[in-house]
């Protein structure tokens, strides 16, 4: 049976949050799956992490260049700290390193062996997450909890 009745026009979600570089990757992967090219490029990341004692980091950097590998991921930087200061994220010169690499599009996400490698604490963590993701980037953490959680700012 047909009907007369008008189909509502779809609503899309609004795109201010894709930055040009989303865009023009999502275009690349539709014109390879229509066969128009053969050139796609991979989502990069970026590798991050904070040395904590008694934690072996050369082992948390190859888990995460083999998670990287598994999700098709291309390792834009790997970024190690080993200097634990009590400074809060946005202090520490690597992860200000990655954060840039992140502003200028150069990757996407940033991997990291455990939650707490950004932030032990829950406040400072979920501020990081704000601030990486209004750079339009987010982060991928292979495990949730490790070693000095906490659920309050750190001093």
């Amino acid at each position: 049976m047909v009907s007369n009745q008008r189909a509502e026009p779809q609503q899309h979600p609004p795109s201010a949050r894709r930055t040009e570089g989303d865009r023009q990757r999502r275009r690349t992967l539709a014109d390879a799956a229509a066969g128009l090219t053969a050139k796609v490029k991979r989502f990069r990341c970026v590798i991050y992490l904070s040395g904590v004692e008694g934690v072996d980091v050369d082992l948390h950097r190859q888990g995460c260049q083999e998670t990287a590998e598994v999700l098709g991921w291309e390792v834009a930087a790997v970024i190690v700290e080993n200097d634990r200061r009590a400074v809060p994220p946005w202090e520490r010169e690597g992860l200000i390193s990655a954060l840039g690499l992140l502003r200028r599009g150069e990757a996407g996400a940033i991997l990291t062996a455990w939650r707490s490698m950004i932030s032990p604490s829950v406040d400072e963590y979920k501020r990081t997450l704000r601030e990486i993701d209004e750079d339009g980037g987010f982060v991928y953490a292979k495990r949730l909890t490790g070693p000095e959680e906490t659920n309050e700012a750190t001093p």
